[in-house]
């Protein structure tokens, strides 16, 4: 009987042993903030540490159900205690299908992309993380997410207390997960 216990204990501590080894996987805190322009830093010197923060990112999010042809915008730290933006916005390859992705149940729930798919136009309140965040990433990439929400045959998903919004376009190729909150 003894033994039973043993292994039920090793057994359990060897599952959450290797969760928290994925748990410190995750990108640093405090990692930059990246905008439209190609990847290269502040004066076009190149890629920077940043820049591998916000392609983990937009891995956790969007890899293994969209090509990501170019991270437009990505910022995985709120800056903020009590709330904050986090983002990833993303141009796909071409090729994608009409109809948006869903990530995998078992992922975390940051690292998750779609759900609830809605058709747009938006409907209601449907804009509280896009007007909050968007004045941290170019006005061109601002108007398009907005015009994507307003266009019909795209789709968006927010959560149930209106911290998250997913937005997917095929036609404009791009997709986007905003969130606004801590």
């Amino acid at each position: 009987m003894a033994g039973i216990f043993f292994l039920g204990g090793w057994a359990w501590f060897a599952y959450f042993a290797g969760r928290e080894a994925e748990a410190r996987s995750l990108p640093m805190a405090g990692a930059g903030l990246h905008t439209q322009g190609g990847g290269k830093g502040a004066a076009g010197a190149g890629p920077s540490s940043a820049d591998e923060d916000e392609d983990i990112l937009a891995g956790k999010l969007f890899g293994g159900l969209l090509p990501v042809e170019a991270v437009l915008a990505s910022k995985p730290y709120a800056d903020a205690m009590d709330g904050g933006c986090t983002y990833a916005i993303i141009r796909t390859g071409g090729g994608i299908a009409q109809t948006p992705p869903t990530s995998g149940v078992g992922s975390a729930w940051w690292e998750r992309f779609g759900g609830d798919w809605r058709q747009t136009p938006s409907i209601g309140t449907g804009r509280e993380p896009l007007d909050a965040c968007s004045g941290e990433w170019d006005v061109a990439l601002a108007e398009e997410l907005r015009q994507a929400l307003d266009a019909p045959g795209n789709w968006y998903m927010r959560d149930g207390v209106g911290t998250d919004l997913h937005i997917y376009s095929a036609t404009d190729r791009i997709a986007a997960r905003i969130r606004y909150g801590d």
